[in-house]
């Protein structure tokens, strides 16, 4: 970024389309159905953003938000793997320092609603929501302020991710009506960020459409129903609206928030990585490594069974009831055994980390893991030999499972990360999987959508040039919002 091509200090709106598909937006915007986003375009600048996808979902966010990779700040998923307690740990936002917390403090007015991992500040001034309407739910709690922003946002209608029964499409007859309150979900946001811009005109305002991401895992199939991983779909999981729709709900909000802010405003639509098909997830790393004699499970009736028949027997009426009453960080920690089986550390070498979307493994490594028996100088053979096996695994029909095995840099916040990180091949996706002769079919199978590497930023308004790039890495996207500040 060349500072001495930024004009005046201006501000800032920068819209976030959570894990919007960058090649869908831009077929849209050719076509001429996001016409907001063209206007944009045809003023500014199309940058190419990469992020850590290739290893967590879940760093991209936080990467943005305090300019850090995931080594640095510790974070890559809800739960993340604690060493010292040998258990999972719930997330901790708090221990997160965004970026503009320090550009509140430095008298900069600052709104923001929905950024994905980021702690609640309590801002003084702008506004600030927070859970609103989130894909990722953490503290299962919607938090604003200051005060009138607080009374604004009580008076509002409820984002339809708020209510704690909201749930995701399971069956085919689930989809659409699931898809039609996405789409009031984007409405809402737009609706509530353009009331609060036209009220506390910010100097940065920053708000992400988490809608995108929660439709787009399970409705990726409306975009390429033609794919063969699609073809037993019920005729119901294929309603009349599409993913497409909601893009175009988005970026109709766009417009509206982009004119709300004004013309002196320089504007960044982004989203930090994409979308793209799948079904369900191959459950396969936990036979590969017991097969392999890495892990051991104490000898006593597995913890998560006893849990999943308990929860199976509770009458509906006091699930729903524990489910309202009970804030979601509290139940998280209550039902976070049933996540890991009981190992035996003393014989477990290796170990799965529950799955979002590749497969993560962990090395009980003597020195970093409290109960560690893997001697250091064994890391890597024990590294080498875990990927060997999954580079062998074949579908059913003797398709390569595995597409890439990663293994995540190193940091000084990188004692929990996973140390293993498998890419699931299209095969993986389209027949089950087979390990030492066993079928083992997917779950999750309603799930079509998987997280794509690649995002993109429009930019465009006073500052444009300044912030523009080929390709960016979405770890030094907040500095374009900086220097857009004249920061």
């Amino acid at each position: 970024m060349d500072e001495s091509t930024l004009p005046r200090p201006g501000r800032v709106l920068a819209i976030g389309l959570d894990a919007a598909e960058s090649t869908l937006v831009r077929r849209l915007i050719e076509a001429g159905e996001m016409p907001a986003s063209k206007a944009l375009l045809d003023r500014g600048s199309w940058s190419r953003l990469t992020s850590p996808t290739m290893f967590s979902s879940g760093s991209v966010w936080p990467n943005f938000s305090t300019g850090c990779q995931a080594c640095d700040h510790g974070q890559y998923s809800i739960w993340n793997w604690d060493p010292a307690q040998m258990a999972l740990a719930y997330t901790d936002e708090s221990r997160l320092t965004p970026f503009w917390k320090s550009l509140s403090e430095d008298g900069v007015t600052v709104g923001v609603m929905d950024v994905p991992f980021a702690p609640f500040l309590g801002l003084p001034t702008g506004f600030e929501v927070h859970e609103w309407g989130s894909h990722s739910r953490v503290d299962g709690r919607v938090s604003t302020s200051p005060a009138g922003v607080t009374r604004d946002v009580s008076q509002f209608a409820t984002h339809p991710f708020t209510d704690p029964l909201a749930t995701v499409p399971v069956e085919p007859s689930e989809v659409g009506p699931f898809l039609d309150e996405c789409i009031h979900g984007v409405r809402l946001r737009g609706d509530l960020a353009h009331r609060l811009i036209t009220q506390e005109q910010p100097d940065l305002t920053l708000v992400v459409f988490e809608e995108s991401h929660h439709a787009g895992h399970f409705l990726w199939h409306t975009v390429e129903p033609e794919l063969p991983m699609y073809a037993d779909l019920a005729p119901a999981a294929l309603p009349e609206r599409t993913l497409v729709d909601l893009y175009k709900e988005m970026d109709r909000q766009i417009g509206r928030l982009v004119e709300a802010a004004g013309p002196e405003t320089t504007v960044m639509v982004f989203a930090l990585h994409g979308m793209a098909p799948s079904r369900g997830l191959p459950p396969v790393l936990e036979p590969l490594l017991d097969g392999l004699g890495m892990t051991h499970v104490e000898e006593r009736l597995d913890r998560r069974a006893v849990l999943a028949a308990v929860k199976e027997r509770m009458p509906a009426v006091l699930r729903d009831l524990y489910r309202r009453s009970v804030p979601l960080a509290r139940r998280s920690q209550w039902g976070k055994s049933k996540l890991l089986p009981a190992y035996d550390w003393s014989r477990t070498r290796a170990f799965a980390l529950p799955i979002e979307q590749y497969g993560l493994v962990r090395i009980n490594l003597s020195g970093r893991e409290s109960q560690g028996i893997v001697p250091p100088e064994e890391y890597a053979p024990t590294c080498d030999t875990i990927e060997a096996a999954l580079r062998e695994l074949t579908t059913v029909d003797g398709r390569k499972v595995v597409q890439d095995v990663v293994r995540p840099p190193r940091g000084r916040h990188a004692a929990g990360l996973p140390d293993l990180v498998v890419h699931w091949s299209q095969a993986a996706f389209e027949s089950p999987s087979c390990v030492d002769g066993v079928e083992i079919p997917n779950i999750r199978r309603e799930q079509t959508g998987q997280h794509a590497w690649d995002g993109f930023c429009i930019t465009s308004g006073p500052a444009a040039a300044a912030v523009s790039g080929d390709v960016v890495d979405g770890v030094d996207l907040h500095r374009y919002v900086l220097g857009a500040l004249g920061r």
